[in-house]
């Protein structure tokens, strides 16, 4: 789904709400799966191959038989109004694909059996071969005849393995389309009811054209499936006879000889090689004869036509055409040259192979160490003279592809009908034939490297068996190697179904660490992003004076946790991963939920309510459980308290819905502070009374709404007592302590101007004298 949206810079958060809401509205089919999960499902009985070859003839000849009506003279005329050529072109071309998946699928229903014969064969070849019927020693021809067949077998297994990923990658795609075509085929049911009798052809129409697309991908899908069946039944058929040939492999290895015998046998079989070869060559001969004569003609016609031209001082019309043919009989007689050298360069590589075997032998026969290494170092610039070839070879074919391809770009712009059409075919024809040629000298090559590559290896002193920088690139390619196989390791994988025209098209769609990697790192990238927007959201509105930083820091707090729910969401949607993976969790979560969570979840509904209550806000100073400060912080578990010795509370949100809880600052921000001044006897307490006042009334942080007031509380046993009741707005930088101690020294300043005195106690003792003090000397020790 592709949502276009033009957004304002001013409300960032506006485009984040739309983007979230979309994907989880995505997720709704996938919760709906979750929940039908949980339903005991209905047994799905499975297709037979006679079943499934019978339904896929039916959409076929249903298939080509609509498209046989749709491309009828006149059928674009008899289409519903409403029906555009752009819908007309995708059923068209929907049918079309359906014609070649549904016959493509039949055939594949007979690659499945082929697929589980030969598995069959190969288990009983395994359990059939006890030893070869020849006694040892083997021939080291044998060796390199399993060997090359193992290297064959491991060529196609890593084939195998990786058609077999890339079907299941494709086959996901493919079942995710083909259940959002079900749907649209559902939607169209109900449009079809729901239409007008003007709409009704036309709404007809687009649901047959839904449905064919609907069974396109399902048969699709199904192919795809049935391919990944067969191929995995190939990977285990290759893996048993990969274990077989290892066997034989250890069996041969453990007794082999190479005497003049096997030498003997090498050189016959490539005599004979070479007399194929140079029969191939006499017949060759012959083509590039007659190609140079009808060079010879097409030089001569266009000289002649040139001649002419100058005698008339006209150009002819058909020296052009002329040339052409010129240019086509050169390129003959150049593919055929090149055919030529390519078999005289089969000649010379089966030279090379009989001395390749030559420095084998001498390489075993070898008991000095100098005549062992002189005929190492032989193979040696034999293999690389071979990789030259092959370097060579690899750019030849590169070339003649290209050259191909131009011609093929040319023969796409010509008409059936124009002169220069059969020519071009006859272009391409010949460098087809000298690209197989090329590609059949590389084949040789290339198997000829691989076979002394591997003498090579096997002769060379382990010391010497590989350079440092080969072995650096042994490890690399060990290292991608594993960590390919770590990135495509299946974690688990589900089943899913979409019912097509009543045939339910199983599928399993498997979750990858990569997937899943995936997920995690496009998840930390948006809510990194998301984040750093907030983050400027909260600066220019605590910078703007819109809200208290602490408050806003809160609110950030908050809508990052929504933000990382629904970003969750967003990140399966995108990324195709349904909520069906974690259905299996729900057992475990629910447990853990009802039992280990309890504390915490109690916490996070309770901060929750005490967020929508609003009678607990960052700035107000509580006095909760004894603990009495400033709140700073509301978050999801639990609320931070600073007390007026800076020392900061972490307080369960419980605490705040279960204790009884003192806000200071529930409905105002202002407190009354009471301080209490006694005075010597004898003072005027209406002067007293006006200092305090006047005191507090002086102080800049004192409220003058409420106005100070003092009172006159009492007569002490050594002063008169007075109070003084002032108010205080608390937040912000305002001390109470502070404030508080300013006032009481702006009334000693005043009481001392005044001459105010502010008494303490006086105690008079009286001793007795009647009778001596009594003194308890320490007695000293005894000597």
């Amino acid at each position: 789904m592709i949502v276009s949206r033009s957004f304002s810079s001013l409300f960032p958060c506006a485009w984040l709400g739309a983007l979230l809401a979309t994907s989880a509205l995505a997720q709704i089919p996938s919760l709906k799966m979750v929940s039908d999960a949980a339903a005991p499902a209905k047994p799905t009985a499975i297709e037979k191959p006679e079943d499934s070859r019978a339904r896929l003839a039916q959409w076929l000849q249903e298939a080509r038989d609509t498209l046989a009506r749709l491309d009828a003279q006149g059928a674009e005329a008899n289409l519903p109004e409403d029906i555009h050529p752009e819908e007309l072109e995708d059923r068209r071309r929907d049918l079309e694909q359906m014609i070649l998946t549904s016959s493509r699928s039949i055939k594949n229903l007979t690659a499945i059996a082929d697929a589980r014969k030969d598995l069959e064969t190969a288990r009983a070849d395994d359990a059939a071969w006890s030893g070869f019927k020849e006694q040892p020693p083997y021939s080291l021809l044998l060796l390199d005849e399993l060997l090359n067949q193992r290297d064959s077998i491991q060529i196609k297994l890593t084939s195998y393995e990786s058609s077999w990923s890339n079907f299941q990658n494709l086959l996901a795609t493919t079942f995710t389309q083909t259940k959002a075509a079900e749907e649209s085929v559902s939607a169209l049911i109900v449009a079809v009811q729901k239409a007008t009798p003007a709409q009704l052809a036309a709404a007809k129409w687009r649901l047959e054209a839904a449905r064919a697309q609907s069974r396109l991908l399902a048969t699709r899908a199904g192919l795809m499936q049935s391919r990944c069946d067969t191929l995995k039944d190939r990977i285990t058929a290759a893996k048993i006879d990969l274990a077989r040939l290892d066997r034989q492999v250890k069996t041969v290895k453990a007794d082999a000889r190479f005497n003049e015998k096997d030498l003997a046998q090498v050189k016959k079989i490539s005599e004979e090689r070479k007399g194929a070869i140079h029969k191939e060559a006499a017949t060759l001969l012959k083509r590039l004869k007659s190609a140079m004569t009808a060079r010879d003609q097409a030089q001569s016609t266009v000289d002649t036509l040139i001649a002419s031209a100058a005698a008339t001082n006209e150009e002819s019309n058909g020296l052009e055409l002329a040339r052409f043919k010129l240019d086509v009989a050169e390129g003959r007689v150049d593919a055929m040259q090149s055919l030529n050298e390519g078999l005289e360069s089969l000649t010379q590589l089966e030279n090379i192979i009989q001395k390749a075997h030559q420095g084998r032998q001498a390489i075993i026969a070898a008991s000095h160490p100098d005549a062992r290494a002189s005929a190492l170092e032989s193979l040696t610039d034999l293999l690389d003279r071979i990789r030259a070839w092959n370097h060579i070879a690899d750019n030849d074919i590169a070339s003649c592809e290209a050259d191909l391809s131009n011609l093929e770009s040319r023969a796409a712009s010509v008409t059936s009908d124009d002169p220069r059409a059969n020519l071009l075919n006859d272009q391409r024809l010949a460098k087809n034939e000298k690209l197989a040629m090329l590609k059949r000298i590389s084949q040789a090559v290339t198997s000829q490297m691989k076979l002394i590559q591997r003498w090579h290896h096997e002769y060379a002193p382990k010391a010497q068996e590989k350079k440092t920088s080969e072995h650096i690139a042994s490890l690399a390619s060990t290292a991608r190697n594993a960590i390919k196989k770590i990135w495509s390791f299946e974690v688990m994988s589900f089943d899913d179904k979409v019912e097509v025209d009543g045939q339910i098209i199983p599928g399993k769609i498997p979750v990858t660490l990569g997937w899943l990697l995936r997920a995690l790192l496009f998840f930390i990238i948006s809510y990194g992003i998301f984040s750093r927007i907030a983050n400027r959201i909260q600066t220019s509105l605590v910078t703007r004076g819109h809200i208290a930083e602490a408050q806003a820091k809160t609110l950030r707090n908050w809508a990052m946790i929504v933000v990382g729910g629904f970003l969750a969401i967003a990140t399966l949607a995108l990324l195709k991963i349904p909520l069906t993976v974690f259905a299996f969790f729900g057992g475990a979560l629910a447990i853990g939920l009802g039992f280990g969570m309890q504390t915490l979840i109690k916490n996070f509904i309770s901060g929750i309510i005490v967020l929508a209550e609003r009678k607990v806000r960052v700035g107000d100073m509580l006095d909760v459980d004894g603990i009495i400060g400033t709140v700073t912080e509301i978050n999801t578990r639990s609320s931070i308290i600073r007390g007026a010795d800076d020392v900061e509370t972490m307080i369960p949100n419980s605490l705040f819905l279960e204790n009884r809880v003192t806000n200071w600052t529930l409905s105002s921000s202002k407190m009354r502070r009471t301080l209490r001044v006694s005075v010597a006897y004898g003072t005027a307490p209406q002067v007293v009374m006006e200092v305090l006042t006047e005191s507090a009334n002086r102080h800049g942080l004192i409220c003058k709404t409420p106005e100070a007031f003092a009172v006159f509380d009492d007569f002490g046993e050594s002063a008169l007592i007075f109070s003084l009741y002032f108010w205080l707005k608390l937040g912000g930088t305002t001390n109470p302590m502070i404030v508080t101690s300013d006032v009481r020294l702006m009334i000693e300043k005043r009481f001392t101007e005044l001459g105010i005195h502010i008494p303490f106690p006086h105690r008079e003792v009286h001793l007795k004298t009647a009778s001596p003090l009594l003194v308890h000397w320490p007695q000293p020790p005894a000597p």
